[in-house]
């Protein structure tokens, strides 16, 4: 039995060794890994950084980040797996299936609420893991536009303005100043056909938004928004200019489905698509309890006070007064939660209070996991 576990101080090189070996220099890429996702592969994170050792070297290794999610007021712990891999002279033998499965209890542990993966590999999938259709992809094309906007190249100076506006989001990573400054450098650095731009926006000698834009060099030269703050006029103008000055085919920017405040007016093409990687509940009755004060939000306290959530072997329950809804799949239950009732199968017709509820909370609104916090 091959035995998981965190990773020692004295280990944290080897494990980032063999982390940039498998995404960076195999591919012919710098070793930038722990550059990149410096919360992530932290000596601070190591007891989350689960290994397996072998021959007397590390040779598989799961990487998770706890990391608090603001739901119009409400708090949700989430956590964020990445740099998940095995040397590839010990593949096969199913050590990432064996890490996830302690990673995942450790996380219920933990108080985890719900786990965010990057990828979408079918490791993840046959766990339950899954992709949620719950954001607009908006297109926009490259255009001259007038506007009396000043588009800046990003300074130190602009960062205290750029945490209010970002905190201004009632949906948002929890981030600290400290975080916010060592995620735009380290979340932009650039590697293979990625190439990074960051801007402030200035009017009339005032700060009124940011831009994160990746830049992806492929077949067709593209862009696609990491990060911004603006109104949806001045974000339309910016990004259009943008595109032409850039010589870009197009920049995509990600809204998710509830947000009212962030659409685009204008756009070239909108089209609903997935949240980035894949998503997973750990602990669904701490989930809504942390939900409470958003749910209160859009349903009436009286049944707020009489709504239960329950979890045992056989599935996942709402309860209202006499009235009982059994979920007994994980991947339904996320398929609810993050997309909303009126994309599932569930048929509430003789339950009217627990219908009416999990339409008006669901799909909770949630932030584009690809942001700077993507890790």
């Amino acid at each position: 039995m091959r035995v998981v576990r965190g990773t020692k101080k004295e280990e944290f090189k080897s494990v980032i060794d063999l982390i940039n070996n498998v995404f960076r220099i195999s591919k012919g890429h710098n070793p930038t890994m722990d550059k990149e996702f410096p919360l992530l592969l932290n000596e601070n994170n190591v007891n989350n950084m689960r290994i397996i050792k072998e021959d007397g070297k590390i040779v598989s290794v799961v990487n998770f980040l706890k990391e608090d999610i603001f739901i119009e007021g409400s708090v949700i712990k989430a956590a964020s797996i990445g740099a998940v891999c095995t040397d590839k002279n010990y593949r096969k033998r199913g050590y990432s299936s064996l890490i996830l499965d302690d990673v995942e209890k450790k996380m219920y542990k933990d108080g985890v609420d719900i786990v965010l993966i990057s990828g979408t590999r079918n490791l993840y999938k046959r766990r339950n893991y899954i992709e949620v259709e719950n954001f607009y992809e908006y297109t926009i094309k490259p255009e001259n536009i007038d506007m009396n906007i000043e588009v800046v190249d990003y300074k130190l100076e602009y960062l205290n303005e750029m945490a209010y506006m970002y905190n201004q989001n009632s949906t948002r990573y929890y981030r600290t100043y400290e975080e916010f400054e060592i995620l735009l450098e380290a979340a932009t650095i650039p590697w293979g056909r990625y190439t990074y731009k960051k801007y402030v926006l200035i009017n009339d000698k005032n700060l009124i938004g940011y831009i994160v834009l990746r830049i992806i060099d492929e077949n067709v030269k593209y862009g696609q928004v990491i990060e911004l703050f603006g109104s949806q006029d001045v974000v339309f103008k910016v990004l259009s200019n943008i595109c032409l000055d850039l010589k870009l085919d197009s920049i995509k920017y990600y809204v998710h489905v509830n947000d009212k405040i962030n659409q685009l007016i204008n756009c070239f093409k909108k089209e609903k698509t997935y949240l980035h990687g894949t998503v997973k509940i750990i602990n669904f009755v701490s989930f809504m309890e942390n939900l409470r004060n958003y749910f209160i939000q859009h349903v009436s306290k009286r049944v707020i006070d009489k709504i239960k959530f329950k979890q045992d072997e056989e599935g996942y329950y709402f309860e209202i007064e006499n009235e009982i809804l059994k979920i007994k799949d994980v991947k339904e239950l996320t398929k609810l939660v993050f997309e909303g009732y009126d994309e599932t199968d569930i048929d509430l017709e003789d339950k009217p209070y627990i219908k009416k509820f999990l339409k008006n909370v669901f799909p909770i609104p949630f932030i584009w996991t690809a942001n700077l916090n993507y890790q």
